[in-house]
This record gives C-alpha cells, structure tokens and sequence, in this order.
C-alpha cells in the first residue's frame, strides 16, 4: 500500500546525511547552516551529500542565524535579506531542492514599539520578493508559523493563513509543523484546518524535541488532518536529536507507523 505523503528527515551535516542511507525514506530536507561553506569546498560538500543516496528535496533555515537577517522592524533591511536568501536558494537548488521552508524566527521578530501592521506590511513585502527567488529556480516557498520561544510573529497556522492571504500575485504556501502546534497547546485539527488548501509542506517531530516522546496518537490526528486538507507532499522529521544514529532510525520507525495507519484508515489516495 502506497503511503499517504512521503516521510523525509531535516540534515544538519553530510554525516547526518549519509546515516540516512539505509533508512526507510523518501527524502532529505537540508538545514540552510550547513551551505554556508566557502565556494571550493561547496562542491566537495554536494559530491559527499549525493553519494547518500537520498534526494534533497526541501530547504529549511534559509536565512541563517549568523546573518543575523531582519526583514521587520525599524533595521530590516530587505536587499541584504534576500541576497542571502537568493545565495542559499542557488546552493540549494544545486542539490535539487525544490521546498524552501521559511521560519527565520530571529529576522522576523517584532521588536518593542514596533507596530503590529508595520511589521505585517514589511513581512509580506519580504514574502512576494522571496516567493520571486524561489520562482525563478522552480521552487515553492512554504511560511512556517513557530511558536513564542522562537518568534512573536506569526506563531499559529491561522495567523499564517492571515498573511499569505493577503499577498496578491503570489502563492506562497504554509508549512504545518506538529511540533509548533503542540508547543502552543493549539487545536491540532483545528490549526491544520485554517491552514487548509495553503498547506504545501509538513514538519513534525518528539515534543519536546529531543524527548523521543513522539504522542503517536496526536501525530495520528496531525496526519489524518493534512490528509484532510488536502495535502499530499512531504512530512519531515525536525528533531533536536542526541545521537542521530541511534535516535533518527527509531524516530522513522514512528512516523512509518502513523503513514502506514493513515494509509490502511484513510480514502483510497490518487
């Protein structure tokens, strides 16, 4: 029986990558920081990530930290913002990628005394530029709502749904993380539901991350309420884990579980 999405897994170096070769997945989804290499060793680093055997198919972290990129506020600067971004979107693009996932919490934090529609109108103004760049390279650009230890703007797939909706012009698309909505004690059918048609990728993972408590049956709601939206793409695994090794096979284990039971439970899929 054909799974219900595909179940990738998030990379955080070529080590990680190649510990994945004889895992039960799809894909990979490659975290931004490990590009960020200089020019020579970019090409030595793509011949190690091919030799894994997986394709790269999703991008997340596409504005790393030590850019320190501000897209809201009064220092956002949105060309040195997107140079960034459209240099990580070249490498990424190199590997195959074709799901870049924007969460950035640290370049669209609000700061204190900021407005709340400032910041909205600097955001989407940001989104129709990135979703230009990811055009251009045949890539979906897909909003990742996280919750309040990491942003304090657009925490909810609702709020999500808020901004992309009012672009013109564009599809930016959501991705709905099980993890964010947990974190948030938000309604897990719910939060996918206002998401809806938008959801164009999925994250999940244990909550809290790195517990290796996976709450299989909230994961089972998770999927059954992407499958309900319509969504037919890439479920990643996200996870803060220890020992990738040890830790990543039996995270896997998981969410083939819950794919298999959405599977045999669910509607015949196309």
């Amino acid at each position: 029986m054909r799974s219900a999405m595909e179940l990738g897994c998030v990379v955080r170096s070529a080590q990680e990558a190649e510990l994945t070769a004889r895992l039960p997945l799809d894909y990979l989804e490659i975290k931004g920081d490990m590009l960020c290499v200089e020019p020579g060793e970019f090409a030595a680093l793509c011949v190690r990530l091919r030799a894994a055997g997986l394709p790269f198919k999703a991008m997340t972290s596409p504005l790393p930290r030590r850019f320190k990129c501000r897209v809201v506020g009064p220092d956002a600067d949105h060309a040195a913002a997107l140079d960034v971004f459209r240099d990580m979107c070249d490498r990424g693009a190199v590997l195959g990628v074709r799901t870049v996932v924007l969460g950035s919490g640290q370049a669209r934090s609000v700061p204190p005394g900021h407005s709340s529609g400032q910041a909205l109108g600097q955001f989407r103004d940001f989104l129709v530029q990135a979703h230009q760049v990811c055009a251009e390279r045949d890539m979906t650009l897909a909003l990742e709502p996280l919750n309040r230890t990491e942003t304090n703007f657009v925490n909810s797939c609702a709020e999500a749904r808020e901004v992309v909706d009012g672009l013109t012009g564009v599809d930016v698309r959501i991705t709905a993380d099980c993890f964010h909505i947990m974190s948030e004690q938000l309604p897990i059918a719910d939060e996918v539901a206002a998401a809806g048609a938008a959801v164009g990728h999925a994250h999940t993972s244990s909550v809290p991350r790195g517990s290796g408590d996976f709450h299989e049956g909230a994961q089972k709601e998770f999927v059954a309420a992407l499958l309900a939206a319509g969504h037919r793409g890439g479920l990643t695994v996200e996870d803060d884990f220890g020992d990738f090794g040890r830790e990543a096979p039996a995270a896997v284990d998981v969410f083939r579980r819950v794919l298999a039971s959405a599977s045999a439970s669910g509607p015949s899929l196309p």
